[in-house]
């Protein structure tokens, strides 16, 4: 069994495609496939299936396949810990993230992460929280990032960023911040509410959050459902209604005066994000840097804003 083999068979795999992990591993389609073929041989298993549209591994596959990426990442530990140093790292790195991270948070981290090591290249998937923890136990993902506190032996989560829930509103309507601030529950029953759709990370931190104000998710005044932030950052800045989101995610709406912003000094309304891969996992040299990266970025945009 040879390293080339086993590069090949995980990059086929990670893409769906022959095609695909040819271009990423610079190498032709028929010497991804020579290589896939004297691996089963090898194996004496089917390791791949082959339909029309798409490729995906057999269940010896899927097991080879996390061992084969252990083997890879140690090899580059090796070799990187011996003759590179970490500007020069190359490689890819998959994350599937849900909608606040991903559309708020990695598009900054990224940018400034490829500054420095501008040979690893990223490749993000969006999902809702739960989405992302189920998707995580496959075998496309390196890393996931969700906004709920994850509860399970098989994975290992990082928490990274400090997150608030703030209370969005149409930029026309008028609030009186004393009488809201004082009787809360009282203002929500009374103001027609735009509520994320089920499985995210924000649905599931709103409803604790509405619970220990006393206040129950069946007596808001629910006008819609939406199933990402923008939705909802569009529906309130054209009057729909009010709702709680990511303080990330709407300072650009804030900014531009599309609504308006109520943040609450309260343990409630915050939330830790997380970085979240499989306790199994072999970190490589590429994997392990934006790890330990992501780990200081925003700990580090304090200390450069001080």
């Amino acid at each position: 069994m040879e390293m080339k083999q086993l590069e090949a068979f995980v990059a086929v795999v990670q893409h769906n495609s022959f095609s695909k992990a040819a271009d990423m591993i610079y190498l032709s389609q028929p010497t991804i496939s020579a290589h896939i073929s004297s691996l089963e041989s090898e194996v004496g298993a089917q390791l791949l299936i082959r339909s029309t549209k798409s490729v995906y591994p057999t269940p010896t596959g899927k097991e080879l396949f996390h061992r084969a990426k252990s083997i890879l990442a140690l090899r580059d530990e090796a070799v990187s810990s011996v003759n590179r140093v970490d500007r020069e790292l190359s490689g890819e790195i998959s994350i599937l993230a849900s909608t606040v991270p991903a559309q708020f948070l990695l598009p900054e981290i990224i940018a400034a992460f490829q500054k420095i090591y501008p040979h690893i290249v990223f490749t993000i998937h969006q999902a809702d929280s739960q989405q992302v923890l189920e998707g995580l136990m496959g075998y496309r993902y390196d890393f996931g990032i969700v906004g709920t506190s994850v509860n399970s032996r098989c994975l290992l989560t990082v928490p990274f960023y400090h997150d608030t829930l703030v209370l969005i509103t149409p930029k026309a309507m008028t609030v009186n911040k004393g009488a809201m601030y004082r009787d809360l529950p009282a203002f929500l029953r009374q103001q027609p509410f735009v509520m994320r759709g089920d499985g995210s990370g924000t649905r599931v931190e709103m409803e604790q959050l509405l619970q220990k104000q006393g206040v129950s998710v069946q007596n808001l005044n629910i006008v819609a459902y939406f199933h990402d932030t923008q939705s909802i950052l569009s529906a309130v800045s054209h009057g729909m209604g009010i709702s709680f989101v990511s303080g990330v995610a709407a300072a650009a709406y804030k900014k531009t005066g599309q609504i308006k912003v109520y943040d609450f000094e309260q343990q409630a309304f915050t939330r830790q994000l997380h970085l979240v891969f499989k306790k199994e996992m072999v970190l490589s040299p590429v994997q392990r840097l934006f790890v330990n990266y992501l780990e200081n970025y925003f700990s580090n945009e304090k200390v450069k804003e001080a």
